[in-house]
């Protein structure tokens, strides 16, 4: 013991280096098993490069890969909508309709449906309309691919105008994008 020194002092000072200890070997562990990589945007496949924003996620690896099968079989349903804009006067429901867009599904897809499917993929579309009146982009569409009701590829992908040769290459890109990721 330091000539001085009280004990009381000498308790604190000990009990300060043991919580310095512990903080540290926590801060260690949960940087080093609990914090995972960073979770990636996109695939990074070229046509996502096109458009300023663009995200997609793989919701379930397994049924990806199943859905992909099934796609291929011409085991698949479309299940399409649009959102009109609320705050705004909506200009989607004039120029789009959605048989056009179930068009470019089908012309994208080209593959021709059996007559009978008990087990399908269901593509759910969405065509959204923006809400900000100064924004770039016009709208953008978000497509869900389920395998008997659970989302396995989800993407998300801006439109600049309401022109069906625009929104027809993000149909595209979207499948492109759904099919890069079934077979990695």
């Amino acid at each position: 013991m330091r000539r001085g020194a009280r004990p009381s002092q000498i308790i604190n000072n000990f009990f300060s280096l043991a919580t310095i200890v512990m903080v540290s070997v926590v801060l260690i562990l949960y940087v080093k098993y609990i914090v995972k990589e960073p979770k990636r945007i996109n695939s990074g496949v070229a046509c996502q490069t096109e458009v300023d924003f663009t995200t997609d996620k793989i919701t379930n690896e397994k049924l990806l890969k199943i859905g992909y099968k099934l796609l291929n079989e011409g085991s698949y349903q479309l299940d399409g909508g649009m959102i009109p804009s609320l705050n705004n006067k909506s200009v989607i429901t004039k120029k789009l309709n959605i048989n056009q867009i179930n068009n470019i599904f089908l012309n994208t897809i080209d593959i021709n449906l059996p007559k009978d499917t008990r087990r399908f993929l269901k593509i759910k579309y969405e065509l959204i309309e923006n809400e900000e009146q100064n924004s770039t982009k016009a709208g953008s569409v978000l497509t869900s691919f389920r395998v008997n009701g659970k989302e396995a590829f989800r993407m998300h992908i801006d439109f600049l105008k309401y022109d069906l040769r625009e929104i027809e290459k993000r149909v595209q890109c979207t499948m492109e994008v759904f099919k890069y990721n079934a077979t990695q």
